[in-house]
């Protein structure tokens, strides 16, 4: 492979590697602001609790950004990324804990509906994670200054997970409605979106999962975003409880 080429082919290991490392001494600093505000006087215990759980989502989220670089970079030397059976409630469960603080940022409740304890995917782990993150961002941003909650739903039936996002933010006009997969289109001002997030949600979702999403939207309104996983076979619960499968709390 000409010395071009090879180079091409080590960019995105390089850039995981540069943009994992800052992200580690975040981290650290991270935890030396925990330590400092558990051992700080004088604050309200309500205040100190408040702050204690956004250090620990923060710190969770960085771990999460690591976990995919990481994928990333053995992607790029050849490898795959991790596959596994996985108990997908549990990520959107951690997904929404991990993205509340990005949407109270932007005056917006998020919460969940679960409709069901557990079910399981065969696939990525980081790639559903990947798609709710992207599907959560663009909610919230819709939302800005709107008020209305992003409302997560998670089901199952006729041998298929359901799960949707919904908002009530500016909606989408219709004749960019179709155009919303296409990489590059963005109806983000300059700066503030690439136009690729939706396009890797797409993509995830059909190829990654073998799952189809549909999106309906009204301007001034909202938007609703529904994906549909094929389940493969489901193992007993008390099975499923044994090997860890247990739904986390929100």
């Amino acid at each position: 492979m000409p010395e071009g080429e090879q180079e091409l082919s080590r960019r995105p290991s390089v850039i995981a590697h540069e943009v994992a490392n800052p992200l580690a001494a975040a981290r650290a600093l991270l935890e030396l602001c925990t330590r400092s505000l558990r051992d700080a006087g004088g604050l309200d215990p309500a205040l100190r609790g408040e702050l204690l759980e956004d250090l620990l989502h923060a710190r969770e989220g960085i771990d999460r950004a690591v976990e995919y670089l990481r994928s990333v970079q053995d992607r790029s030397r050849g490898g795959l990324g991790m596959v596994e059976r996985f108990d997908a409630v549990r990520v959107v469960r951690s997904s929404v804990t991990l993205e509340q603080p990005y949407a109270r940022e932007r005056g917006v409740g998020l919460t969940l509906e679960a409709a069901i304890d557990s079910a399981y995917l065969f696939g990525e782990t980081n790639a559903l994670f990947q798609v709710l993150t992207n599907l959560l961002h663009n909610a919230a941003d819709a939302s800005r200054g709107r008020g209305g909650p992003i409302v997560v739903r998670v089901d199952q039936g006729d041998g298929a997970l359901r799960l949707a996002v919904a908002d009530r933010g500016v909606g989408i006009p219709p004749e960019d409605l179709e155009r919303i997969f296409e990489r590059g289109f963005t109806t983000k001002g300059f700066g503030s979106g690439t136009g690729t997030g939706l396009t890797v949600v797409r993509d995830i979702v059909a190829n990654k999962f073998g799952g189809t999403i549909h999106v309906r939207s009204t301007v001034g309104e909202g938007t609703e975003f529904t994906l549909t996983f094929p389940l493969p076979p489901q193992r007993p619960k008390a099975t499923a409880e044994a090997q860890g499968g247990q739904p986390l709390q929100v």
